[in-house]
């Protein structure tokens, strides 16, 4: 894993912003990787939670794995180019309230348009260790969060063309966060990241039968 900024290594945890003021920072895994199809699940912790958020980002900017976006609003994302993010937002700056996520498309600064968590079971200002569920199948990116501490699961999708927004079929992956006036300490605790389309269990087939002639074999 490649660190910027207020990233670093806290224990087994990954600790993009640490409680002070003004922070940004990034972390990216140290080679691209595939990104046409995929799943990838993390858990992270949102500790005095107050402001303002992170995301799980893949980019192929020219800064490859140094790239780093603003602090506060930004979210260490926003400006980075031929990138997309999923944030986890804790603060309202542009009017998406104080719980929000969403999906942002080439450095977009991450406010709106907005996805409310407000009244899903998901509080990001809880807490409580969250689990994230994201697949992709190269069409759609379909997300589903669950709370470790109340079990609330929510989950929603959207319809995008990664590669083509990325310009590569593969780039960096990683997490973004920041922190502006207020903060937080924000910690990703696992993470695992696999590449191409999950497979499909097969149904099992009927129990033969047999039906065979009178005679002698």
């Amino acid at each position: 894993i490649y660190l910027n900024g207020s990233a670093q290594l806290n224990d087994t945890r990954l600790q993009l912003t640490d409680g002070l003021t003004g922070e940004a920072g990034s972390a990216w895994y140290m080679t691209p990787v595939n990104i046409q199809a995929f799943t990838t699940d993390f858990t992270f912790q949102l500790s005095n939670p107050s402001a303002n958020g992170i995301t799980f980002a893949i980019q192929n900017t020219p800064q490859n794995y140094n790239a780093l976006g603003g602090n506060a609003y930004e979210l260490g994302y926003a400006t980075l180019p031929k990138s997309a993010a999923i944030k986890f937002d804790l603060y309202n700056s542009a009017g998406e309230g104080p719980d929000s996520t969403g999906l942002y498309l080439n450095g977009a600064v991450p406010t709106v348009p907005f996805v409310n968590l407000t009244g899903t079971g998901i509080d990001l200002h809880s807490d409580d260790t969250m689990a994230v569920h994201l697949v992709y199948n190269g069409t759609t990116l379909s997300m589903t969060i669950t709370d470790m501490v109340t079990a609330a699961v929510w989950s929603t999708s959207w319809t995008v063309n990664l590669p083509s927004s990325i310009g590569s079929n593969t780039a960096y992956v990683g997490f973004t966060g920041s922190t502006g006036g207020l903060t937080a300490s924000q910690k990703i605790l696992t993470w695992s990241y696999t590449s191409g389309t999950p497979s499909t269990p097969v149904a099992p087939v009927a129990t033969p039968t047999y039906s065979v002639a009178a005679g002698t074999y």
